[in-house]
């Protein structure tokens, strides 16, 4: 008999949310390994449910699909969020007390506590649970300003720490927060040292290619003729634009190579997000014509949107070093470009570069540091194009799909044997 995988997370397939396009990943390959999955997630958001009539239940590529009810309010409003939080943590609860028993329990890091349901099952059910950690709360609320109560920061933490604790698995994203987990939360407590484990987020290394000639401008890709973009040296930010990265720095190298008359530079993102409308507006109060901006892609165009990259940017503001790692690295590193990594401190981020000696590292306020790095790959295809190769070759041997879901299901096998 299949051994059942239950998942819980709040968004999963058609979300273009990078954890729902990762987990969609992760169970597809849990199925093929012989698995019975199921997800239970919250309602699309505001990017899907007014275009799609999406069934609140389906089977997709063999994943049973179950899409609970909840607040649709806006993301971008912190009481619309904490209220489609409240909501969601409601249906999960009256579905998972009516639901059978699942063989295991796989329960990420968002919304903040969804993993307490993984405790419950745990608890009530004697379900192995393992807690994906894509993100600390209530770190990340507190370094953000979010939260500002000490008594209830205390409480919150205090929570965090129990449900890590009680997991059967903990599985991190990156060697730095797995350092500040084991620093900051199991260093009173009788654990394995295995108790947390490292896998990296991934991309498809089959699906998204690497196109065009890297480093040159005749590059024969679709969207940088629709895009306009022929004859550009594009630097791209491509992904989520949020609080959490840092966007001052890229607005300054842009208006400073438009002052240097590099008319063939342009800074193009490609997403949505918090921030989106300020980085918008300061280009208008500088009259920059180099910053441009273009909807989120759907999934199987990332190899053009990706590739329509010279130079790719990831960013991670200062604080939030071991707290969560920028997804979008790995598939810059797939898309065969360099990357250029504006950050605050050392982070998982700057390790990957410096290890794969594939891009340069920025610290946050340099903005001439910034614009020395794309210069240097403007004025050097060469070691644009090698840079960007090495760090597909180091994408290949640690962070393509295969390899980091053939470790969740080695722990996943673990974790059941015990």
């Amino acid at each position: 008999m299949k051994r059942k995988i239950l998942v819980i997370e709040q968004h999963f397939y058609p979300e273009v949310a990078a954890t729902g396009q990762l987990l969609l990943d992760l169970c597809e390959d849990l199925v093929k390994a012989g698995y019975q999955v199921k997800v239970i997630t919250g309602n699309p958001t505001e990017l899907f449910q007014k275009k799609i009539n999406i069934p609140r239940r389906e089977n997709y590529q063999g994943i049973e699909i179950v899409r609970l009810k909840n607040t649709t309010l806006s993301k971008y409003n912190m009481a619309g969020r904490v209220i489609n939080y409240l909501t969601f943590h409601l249906s999960i609860f009256f579905h998972i007390i009516f639901s059978k028993r699942p063989d295991l329990v796989l329960v990420l890091s968002n919304p903040p506590f969804i993993s307490f349901h993984g405790l419950i099952l745990k608890i009530f059910k004697k379900c192995k649970v393992i807690y994906n950690v894509q993100d600390l709360f209530p770190d990340l609320a507190v370094e953000l300003g979010k939260l500002r109560n000490r008594l209830f920061i205390f409480v919150l933490k205090t929570l965090s720490k129990y449900i890590i604790r009680k997991m059967d698995k903990v599985i991190v994203v990156g060697e730095c927060m797995e350092r500040k987990i084991k620093e900051e939360v199991l260093k009173d407590v009788e654990r394995e040292d295995d108790h947390v484990v490292t896998i990296h987020n991934w991309a498809d290394g089959e699906k998204l290619k690497v196109v065009g000639v890297v480093g040159a401008g005749a590059e024969d890709n679709y969207l940088k003729k629709e895009w306009g973009l022929e004859g550009k040296f594009v630097v791209l930010y491509s992904g989520n634009i949020g609080y959490l990265h840092e966007f001052d720095t890229i607005i300054s190298a842009a208006e400073d190579i438009q002052n240097k008359g590099y008319k063939d530079i342009v800074f193009v993102f490609i997403g949505e997000g918090i921030k989106k409308e300020y980085i918008r507006k300061k280009a208008e109060e500088r009259g920059l014509n180099n910053i441009l901006f273009f909807p989120y892609q759907p999934r199987e165009m990332l190899t053009h949107s990706l590739g329509a990259a010279d130079v790719s940017l990831v960013t991670l503001e200062k604080g939030f070093e071991g707290m969560v790692v920028p997804s979008k690295i790995y598939g810059i590193l797939a898309s065969g470009r360099p990357v250029i990594a504006v950050v605050g401190g050392e982070s998982e981020i700057v390790e990957i570069i410096r290890e794969g000696k594939c891009g340069e590292v920025v610290k946050i306020g340099d903005y001439q540091d910034l614009e020395d790095s794309i210069i240097k790959y403007y004025n050097d295809r060469d070691k644009c194009r090698e840079d960007g190769l090495s760090g597909r070759r180091y994408f290949e041997k640690n962070f393509d799909r295969k390899i980091a879901t053939k470790k969740y299901i080695e722990v996943i096998e673990e974790v059941l044997k015990d």
